[in-house]
């Protein structure tokens, strides 16, 4: 829409008092290849644009959505949003400014559908020669560009190019009645170059992982210390302590990390920073969902909670400032406090002497899913890998293994941190859609953590 188009909205949205007013727009389209049975089984395209209305007054906020760009229609849509305020007007007039453009550079290096299925053909072939207890290959490439427009009251206008590339790699490991999978995957802000990615260690590691966990035993449960891998094993901070200190859980008093700003919550070995600038990380915009820069937040600083992750409207009670952190999935959704790229800065702790640490322990090196209480910092996550730590030294793999605590004590119980820091990719899902998020971490060692699991110790 042109911008004389938008102002126009933004003056009708406002014309019966609201105080806050905001048009998103936005237009994507995105590929995904699904490689199965050493075949291309499909190739979906889909393309999507539509447009978000928002406005506020004082603490309510009224948020609107429509598939259709017509002007027509969008005012149609204003006028029903704007029918929830009913007061003096605040803004008339509103004029944007001249709009900020932000590119991403991509190098797709002549990937066009041929070279795409190619690819994947080799890759299926190459990991069904790794070992014969490989019954099943899947594949899954991709390939999003997107293309948002942001502009509210205050006059801000600007414009955002994002392009991402996302790869999956799932294999099927049988042996008789006994099955398990093992996958990884690596996904950027990048065109299809990422394709060229070296992935020969995460091939491998993904064998090992496949083949240990086909022939593993019951994990023992009770309370022991417990080392997380680097990488996913982040997922552990980013549910358990990441959500509790995004601004619509502080806001609503809905966080155990409540008030703590100033407070020593962790050990001195724990600064979390979330960081939605590093270039090519999965995670990372120019520009969040709100049009304001994204930035690198420190929010615990040597074990000290230093800072939330805020928005502007929740910045009205807060008061804290701006953090770049507003995201949404789509225009089918308002936006709120969200991580982007978060990640437990690495130490100088070394892997081999948290192991020799351990007369008795577990290992988890990759977490699944679980479910945790930002109210409570309860939590309990599953293992996708793991190993029994015994008499200081790896020993069985595992299956069965759950981590049962809570935010406060993990962040209190971490005592070593190695220097392998990790990034690993996924999508987060809150009331604001799924956004693309990176969790970040080195091994570290936890000094105790309930192990649940089907053996017990004797």
């Amino acid at each position: 829409m042109k911008k004389e188009i938008k102002e126009e909205i933004l003056n009708n949205l406002l014309s019966t008092g609201a105080d806050f007013a905001e048009v998103y727009e936005e237009k994507e389209t995105s590929k995904n290849y699904v490689y199965l049975d050493s075949k291309l089984d499909n190739i979906d395209y889909c393309e999507s644009e539509g447009v978000g209305l928002r406005i506020a007054k004082d603490d309510e906020i009224f948020y609107a959505s429509s598939s259709s760009r017509d002007k027509d229609d969008i005012l149609s849509l204003a006028d029903s949003l704007k029918s929830n305020v009913n007061g003096k007007v605040i803004y008339n007039d509103v004029k944007l400014n001249k709009e900020e453009r932000f590119t991403q550079e991509v190098n797709n290096n002549g990937y066009d559908e041929k070279k795409i299925k190619s690819y994947l053909q080799r890759l299926d072939k190459r990991i069904r020669k790794l070992d014969k207890r490989i019954s099943q290959v899947g594949l899954r490439l991709i390939v999003t560009d997107k293309l948002i427009n942001v502009v509210n009251h205050t006059g801000i206008n600007k414009t955002e190019e994002r392009h991402s590339t996302l790869m999956y790699v799932n294999a099927i490991f049988k042996d008789g009645d006994k099955s398990s999978n093992s996958s990884f995957s690596f996904g950027e802000c990048k065109g299809l170059e990422l394709l060229d990615k070296n992935i020969d260690k995460e091939i491998e590691t993904m064998l090992k992982y496949g083949l240990d966990k086909l022939y593993a035993g019951n994990c023992v449960g009770k309370e022991m210390p417990v080392i997380l891998g680097p990488g996913f094993g982040a997922v552990i901070f980013h549910e358990a302590c990441g959500h509790a200190m995004e601004a619509e859980a502080i806001a609503t008093n809905a966080s155990v990390l409540c008030g703590k700003i100033g407070e020593k919550i962790a050990s001195d070995k724990v600064t979390i920073i979330d960081d939605g600038t590093i270039d090519g990380l999965w995670g990372t915009t120019q520009i969040d969902d709100e049009g304001n820069s994204t930035q690198r937040n420190v929010l615990i600083k040597d074990g000290v909670l230093v800072n939330y992750l805020n928005d502007e409207l929740n910045n009205r009670k807060l008061n804290m400032g701006l953090t770049g952190s507003s995201r949404r999935e789509n225009y089918k959704y308002a936006p709120v406090s969200r991580m982007n790229n978060t990640y437990l800065q690495p130490m100088d702790d070394t892997i081999e002497d948290m192991i020799k640490s351990i007369d008795f322990g577990l290992y988890a090196i990759e977490l699944g899913g679980g479910q945790v209480d930002p109210e409570t910092g309860d939590f309990n996550f599953s293992c996708k890998t793991a190993y029994m730590v015994r008499d200081g030294k790896i020993a069985e793999c595992v299956k069965g293994a759950s981590l049962i605590g809570n935010t406060l004590s993990i962040l209190n119980n971490v005592e070593m941190v190695s220097d392998d820091l990790k990034y690993d990719v996924g999508f987060c899902g809150a009331s604001s859609g799924s956004v693309p998020v990176t969790t970040g971490e080195p091994t570290i060692k936890v000094s105790k953590i309930l192990v649940g699991g089907e053996d017990s110790d004797n």
